[in-house]
């Protein structure tokens, strides 16, 4: 249900998200890779926003019928969500031997990362596998040297193995070399597993080139609305709006502080707005003011330090007149989310993912 915020009582954060925006985001990704099948990552309750809403809109109306996730649990949750034992769920993390009997009861692909992994569940478990390469980011993922025996011993058991994926480290930045070194490990390792679909792309990487996108991208910030480059990128929609309401106007003289520390002294009169977000919602702190919202249309930069509850707001240029219950808007169409999170030294996965539980999401 589509709530309007300005009425709406004003007693904390919302965050708007944009089910369109989150499909246009899909659409697009799908259009930049035509040849390859697009999946979504859906980890970390959807980077955020919440992996009901968000998986179902993916899968009822964007045509996404394949996922992944980071933990069992997830996949649990996710197949619970969507309600449908078409859709293909993988898990990042493989298998243990306390998770073999999730995986089968949730009809749950595990991502094989390391010979270990690929002996359980070639004794164990059942149905088709991913394999994990690791070709650079060291992180997750079998070595190369492990990729024949890993092989070897699913395909002596009789496991399929249906994609085979690796992990760019530095998409960020599309000219860096390593992207070019790591898709050379990851061809080189993949004809292990003949018959495989090839899977090297995230967000980043699914945007970039074509000779990164194989068989399947992976695509998960691009999905909601924050570039996976060391730049913008235009062609993302805006997802979700971060917004508080405006909870106590007050006018300083010259010499009087803000907040803990008493990091801002006003040097000429000055209107400050306070408003109900916190670093306990999520907006990080720094111990130096960074960040701005929007307010009536016009910047507001951030003065003293964020504080668990509360942020404030210089207000004094702003040209229409401010009231409480008025909204501030920290992230969302109007103040991009990349260039919230770099004027708050953090990158969109961290803004998005570090939202807290007592934002109110509201989905359109």
């Amino acid at each position: 249900m589509t709530v309007d915020p300005k009425t709406a009582p004003a007693h904390g954060p919302i965050v708007e998200i944009d089910l369109s925006a989150l499909c246009a985001n899909y659409a697009m990704i799908r259009d930049a890779a035509p040849e390859a099948r697009v999946s979504a990552a859906v980890k970390c309750d959807a980077y955020g926003l919440g992996l009901t809403p968000i998986s179902r809109a993916l899968f009822e109306r964007g045509g996404c019928d394949e996922f992944f996730v980071a933990y069992p649990e997830e996949g649990a949750a996710l197949r619970e969500a969507l309600n449908n034992a078409a859709a293909r769920i993988y898990c990042f993390a493989g298998p243990s031997e306390e998770t073999l009997a999730l995986y089968e009861r949730v009809q749950m692909t595990p991502v094989i990362n390391s010979l270990t992994q690929a002996e359980l569940w070639a004794k164990r478990g059942a149905g088709p596998t991913v394999v994990h390469i690791d070709t650079g980011m060291n992180r997750l993922g079998a070595p190369m040297s492990e990729a024949q025996a890993i092989a070897a011993t699913l395909s002596a058991a009789g496991r399929e193995v249906s994609i085979v994926m690796s992990h760019l480290a530095c998409a960020s930045d599309p000219t860096h070399p390593k992207n070019k070194d790591q898709r050379e490990k990851f061809v080189e390792a993949a004809r292990r597993f003949s018959g495989a679909r090839l899977s090297l792309a995230a967000s980043a990487g699914a945007l970039m080139d074509k000779a990164y996108q194989f068989d399947l991208v992976r695509p998960g910030i691009a999905l909601y609305g924050g570039s996976p480059f060391d730049a913008d990128d235009e062609r993302i929609c805006d997802v979700a709006t971060l917004k508080a309401p405006i909870v106590q106007l007050r006018d300083l003289r010259p010499g009087e502080t803000v907040g803990y520390g008493a990091t801002f002294t006003a040097t000429a009169p000055v209107r400050i707005a306070t408003v109900a977000l916190g670093y306990g919602d999520g907006y990080p702190r720094n111990d130096t003011p960074a960040g701005a919202a929007i307010v009536n249309g016009a910047l507001a930069p951030i003065v003293g330090r964020v504080s668990m509850d509360f942020i404030t707001l210089d207000i004094t240029s702003l040209k229409n007149p401010v009231k409480i219950g008025d909204y501030a808007e920290f992230f969302g169409p109007r103040l991009r989310l990349f260039k919230a999170a770099a004027a708050a030294h953090r990158v969109p996965y961290d803004l998005l993912t570090g939202l807290g539980g007592r934002i109110d999401r509201r989905y359109l």
